[in-house]
């Protein structure tokens, strides 16, 4: 039951965070309908990879950690809850994932930077739209 339970949780948080970093993964990003959807010219397409690149290396060292520690796994196994030691690991979880998502923002700014007045407009309509911030 121990077993079944933390690999529950884990499952829990790992697909919060991988949510999160697959959405910069190279295969299928909405990044690469974007480039589609703004028209971007092949210099701007040159200039998101790059930024996309950045940002995958940024994002892939953001230590992880946190994901590795057991202690609300513990808490069930030992019969004791520690508030602290909870928050403290729930915390470092959501830490990760707000790195990431000021990474994700700070690519989207960066793209935006290099984008003409009516991708721009384009763009914010389709971050809206699909709340990709």
């Amino acid at each position: 039951m121990n077993k079944i339970f933390k690999l529950v949780v884990m499952a829990t948080v790992l697909s919060f965070c991988g949510v999160a970093l697959a959405s910069h993964s190279t295969d299928t990003l909405p990044q690469d309908s974007l480039v589609k959807q703004l028209q971007l010219t092949p210099e701007q397409i040159q200039q998101v990879k790059s930024l996309r690149k950045n940002t995958e290396q940024e994002i892939g060292k953001i230590n992880t950690d946190a994901l590795k520690q057991d202690a609300i796994i513990d808490m069930f196994s030992s019969g004791m809850w520690s508030d602290a030691e909870a928050k403290k690991q729930l915390d470092a979880v959501g830490d990760i994932q707000n790195q990431v998502r000021f990474q994700r923002a700070k690519y989207l700014f960066q793209v935006s930077q290099i984008l003409n007045r009516e991708q721009k407009q384009h763009l914010q309509q389709i971050l809206i739209e699909k709340q990709l911030y």
